[in-house]
């Protein structure tokens, strides 16, 4: 039995060589994307701090400590979502657009930073809440072979820089495939 070996003309890489994603010109998005995290969230705040109160008003049921303290409890987590939580999930969301990846980071408490080759993505969507429409943003969302778990989504994009990378990154794709008919 003889014993083949290949030489792939593909060395190996340092970590000396690889290029650091915190020097590259990340893009912030649109500070306006704080007035649509706080409406959310004070929204869903409020109708939970309402809530116990329900039976009070609708039933006649006999209100106590723990309605005021229930409702209390939620809205101070409410106020520290609000004026702590939204100002810095925003200021650390931050997108990075290069010539063959699209990088979104963002978090809090639990960073993550998220990348897809652009020869990946299958198709793009902007969607727009009515939140959204009221302050003039756009939601960027990014399809990649792979699952629903390797989707790339830009929130807080101004509505007009949403389709124009839109536009940018659908231009990339189709030089990226191959012509209809050609042998692959």
């Amino acid at each position: 039995m003889t014993q083949t070996t290949t030489t792939l003309d593909d060395p190996p890489l340092t970590i000396d060589t690889l290029p650091p994603l915190d020097d590259q010109p990340w893009k912030a998005i649109s500070p306006r994307y704080k007035t649509v995290l706080r409406l959310r969230v004070s929204m869903v705040g409020l109708a939970l701090a309402l809530a116990p109160w329900v039976p009070v008003v609708m039933v006649g049921h006999p209100a106590s400590v723990w309605h005021l303290l229930l409702s209390g409890s939620v809205l101070l987590v409410l106020a520290l979502l609000v004026f702590v939580w939204v100002p810095r999930k925003v200021r650390r969301t931050q997108y990075l657009l290069r010539q063959l990846d699209v990088n979104v980071r963002s978090g809090y408490w639990w960073y993550a930073t998220q990348s897809a080759a652009i020869n990946r993505i299958q198709h793009l969507e902007i969607t727009q809440g009515p939140l959204e429409r009221l302050c003039g943003l756009s939601l960027l969302i990014l399809y990649t072979a792979g699952g629903q778990q390797s989707d790339l989504k830009i929130p807080g994009l101004e509505h007009e820089l949403a389709h124009r990378i839109k536009a940018h990154l659908t231009e990339r794709i189709t030089e990226e495939e191959p012509p209809h008919g050609a042998d692959h």
